[in-house]
């Protein structure tokens, strides 16, 4: 029995499948211009935002982590009760976040004047250029001082004394943030 035939016709299906597959894998693709324009139209595709700044991210990331912490953040205490030196104090806890402005005027929108921050980027070389500068708590102010004035509606009063104890600017910081005692 012969079977070259058989053999012979089974060659050239296989042959003739492989050349069909190859023409379906080489098919051009055909963009369709009209339609990918009316989808981003029906979809008012936007081009990208500008990226923000330095400062900007560094205040959009740094706001969130302390957002997230909720209550479970550092704050500032000054004792008054039996003889309090009415010094405000900050003991930084790597564990657990504190961002702390001081302002010119008792209102967030005034002029930032000081920082406690336990963020890196905030502190190292005063990025935000804070005129009495920006620190990760008291210890590392170098002999300055903030020393509690009063309570001005949500806003502690402070004296911003420098290293040769000279009274300096006034400032404010949300009540929020410092512990009275």
């Amino acid at each position: 029995m012969n079977n070259k035939p058989l053999v012979i016709i089974l060659l050239l299906l296989f042959l003739l499948s492989c050349k069909q597959e190859q023409a379906k894998q080489k098919k051009p693709i055909v963009v369709d211009t009209i339609t990918a324009q009316t989808k981003a139209a029906v979809l008012d595709i936007k081009s990208p935002t500008p990226s923000l700044s330095r400062l900007d991210s560094i205040e959009r990331t740094n706001n969130k982590s302390v957002l997230e912490s909720g209550d479970q953040v550092t704050k500032a205490y000054v004792h008054l009760n039996d003889g309090g030196d009415s010094i405000i104090r900050l003991n930084a806890n790597i564990r657990i976040d504190h961002r702390i402005f001081g302002y010119a005027q008792p209102d967030t929108q005034s002029k930032r004047l000081f920082l406690f921050s336990i963020f890196t980027d905030d502190v190292e070389n005063n990025p935000f250029d804070l005129p009495l500068g920006a620190y990760y708590e008291t210890s590392a102010m170098e002999a300055k001082k903030l020393k509690y004035i009063n309570t001005t509606g949500n806003f502690v009063k402070a004296m911003f004394i420098d290293a040769n104890n000279n009274p300096g600017r006034t400032l404010y910081f949300e009540k929020k943030w410092i512990e009275i005692e």
